[in-house]
């Protein structure tokens, strides 16, 4: 009765459906074009090459960089916006007027923690000095 009904009832449910199928075709076309980070990346990677090989300067590369780090900021936008994962993680940083203080995120934007500058560790940015690790095994 399924397949007879659909062949009957065509003319009128036939261009609803088609409608509806389009616009939800077209939808995912957009959504997959305002998320794909990919291009942008390799941009990055071809303004590097450029850099390397002479091509541009340091100035017009950290114009043109900019650029498209905030192309890669706005695909991070629309990603949170239809609820899709991050490759970046969970974690948002956003820097205040004062260069010693940053916010950090974690998790939701909305648990905010003041991190002082003055309490990195010594070592540098490849040392485990002062990095802790902790786990918790909670199963509750």
């Amino acid at each position: 009765m399924g397949l007879l009904k659909h062949l009957l009832f065509w003319p009128v449910t036939g261009p609803e459906f088609l409608i509806k199928y389009s616009i939800e075709t077209v939808e995912d076309v957009v959504r997959e074009e305002l998320t794909d980070d990919q291009v942008i990346k390799e941009d990055l990677m071809a303004l590097q090459m450029q850099l390397e090989l002479g091509e541009i300067d340091d100035d017009e590369y950290v114009e043109r960089e900019a650029e498209m780090m905030a192309r890669l900021r706005d695909v991070r936008h629309w990603r949170e916006e239809f609820g899709m994962g991050l490759s970046g993680g969970p974690v948002q940083v956003k820097r205040d007027e004062d260069p010693n203080v940053a916010e950090a995120a974690v998790g939701e934007p909305d648990a905010e923690e003041k991190v002082d500058a003055s309490d990195k560790p010594k070592g540098g940015v490849a040392s485990s000095e002062g990095a802790s690790v902790e786990l918790n095994l909670d199963w509750d």
